[in-house]
């Protein structure tokens, strides 16, 4: 695996030119977030409408907010591998013909991640959403791969890496604190730039998964050979 300066400047180089291809397809997810966030607190302040405004809630979490979630890490794969389609164009491709996996793995993760983080008092929840994150990838390169096998695969795919990814992470710490000072219009640009880097650690993680399963015996292979 590269430095995690590597895959930042591998990034910088995939948006190089295309800083600004991912705004709406980011705009429209922050949109349903805010949305998502401002009927939350309805519920607070309107009592007598609060069922509602949980439904309401709910609806947009489970049907959008996460699978759309998963679409767009799968648009920055796209992006890190020269896709010639725009952002947007892409994420609504993926979230209309993908739709019906989209839905499950997302729900899937949110709900092991979500469990083990309130059982555990979070510690346990931050180690499986790294053990899961390659889960959107794989949905995108294995159209066969049921939610359940992309899960397991991106457990087996991250073990020995969690902290290769969570260093990468913690390596965009300061570009968070400057988004958080442009009153978080700089996400719109710091989103994609840490999505891309992340998606360039799985492109090499696949390749180094693929070589190590053809140096295993074929009973102890991945289900990413499937």
């Amino acid at each position: 695996m590269k430095s995690s300066y590597d895959y930042r400047a591998q990034a910088r180089r995939t948006l190089n030119g295309h800083w600004n291809d991912a705004i709406p397809a980011m705009l429209i997810y922050f949109l349903i977030v805010i949305v998502y966030a401002v009927t939350s607190s309805l519920a607070q302040l309107q009592p007598d409408r609060a069922n509602l405004y949980h439904a309401i809630t709910v609806a947009l979490s489970v049907f959008l907010i996460m699978p759309m979630g998963v679409a767009i890490e799968n648009t920055f794969l796209r992006m890190a591998r020269g896709s010639e389609n725009t952002p947007l164009t892409d994420m609504l491709d993926i979230f209309r013909s993908g739709y019906e996996r989209l839905l499950p793995a997302a729900l899937l993760m949110s709900v092991i991640v979500g469990a083990l983080a309130i059982v555990t008092f979070g510690i346990l929840g931050v180690v499986f959403s790294y053990a899961y994150c390659m889960m959107p990838y794989l949905l995108e390169d294995y159209p066969d791969l049921s939610p359940v096998e992309a899960l397991k695969t991106s457990r087996q795919m991250m073990r020995g890496h969690k902290m290769d990814l969570f260093v990468l992470d913690m390596t965009f710490i300061g570009w968070v604190f400057l988004a958080i000072f442009t009153g978080g219009i700089g996400v719109l640009w710091l989103e994609p730039y840490i999505g891309i880097a992340r998606a360039h650690f799985y492109e090499d993680l696949k390749a180094e998964t693929i070589v190590e399963e053809k140096e295993q015996p074929e009973e102890q292979h991945l289900t990413i050979e499937q």
